[in-house]
C-alpha cells in the first residue's frame, strides 16, 4: 500500500468518525429541542389560562377600586354637608344662648338686689346701712 491509499483511508476513516459524531450530535439536539418544545408547550397550558385569571382579576380590582373611589366621594360630601350643618346650629344657637346666660345672670343679680342680699357675696345688707339710706 503506497502513502497517497493510506492517506486516503487515514482521510475516509476520519471523514465517517466525523460524520458519526455530526449524527450523534444532531440526534442530541433533536431530543433537547424536542423537549424544550414540550416544556414550552406546557408553560403555555398554565400559563395563558394564568394570564387570562390574572386579568379579570385585574378587572375586578379596578371596578372595586373605582366603587371605592365613588364611595370615598360621597363620604367626602357627607362630612362637608355634617359641617355645614353643625357651623349653621353652632351659629343660631350660640348668640340666644348667650343672651340668654347673660339674661338669666342679670335677674339673679336683681333677685339679689330686691331681696336685700349682696351681688358679690350671699350676706344680708342691714336695712339701715345700705348706702343712700
Amino acid at each position: 500500500m503506497s502513502a497517497v491509499d493510506l492517506v486516503t483511508l487515514l482521510c475516509g476513516l476520519l471523514a465517517m468518525c466525523f460524520a458519526a459524531s455530526l449524527a450523534v450530535l444532531a440526534g442530541r439536539v433533536l431530543r433537547s429541542v424536542q423537549a424544550l418544545n414540550a416544556a414550552t408547550e406546557l408553560f403555555l397550558a398554565e400559563a395563558v389560562p394564568a394570564v387570562q385569571e390574572l386579568r379579570e382579576a385585574a378587572g375586578r380590582a379596578s371596578s372595586e377600586v373605582d366603587r371605592i373611589d365613588d364611595l370615598l366621594e360621597v363620604a367626602g360630601a357627607i362630612g362637608d354637608r355634617v359641617d355645614s350643618a353643625t357651623e349653621a346650629t353652632y351659629r343660631a344657637l350660640t348668640s340666644p344662648v348667650i343672651k340668654s346666660v347673660a339674661l338669666a345672670s342679670g335677674t339673679r343679680r336683681a333677685a339679689r338686689r330686691l331681696r336685700g342680699r349682696s351681688a358679690t357675696n350671699n350676706e344680708m345688707i342691714p336695712a339701715g346701712s345700705r348706702k343712700g339710706s
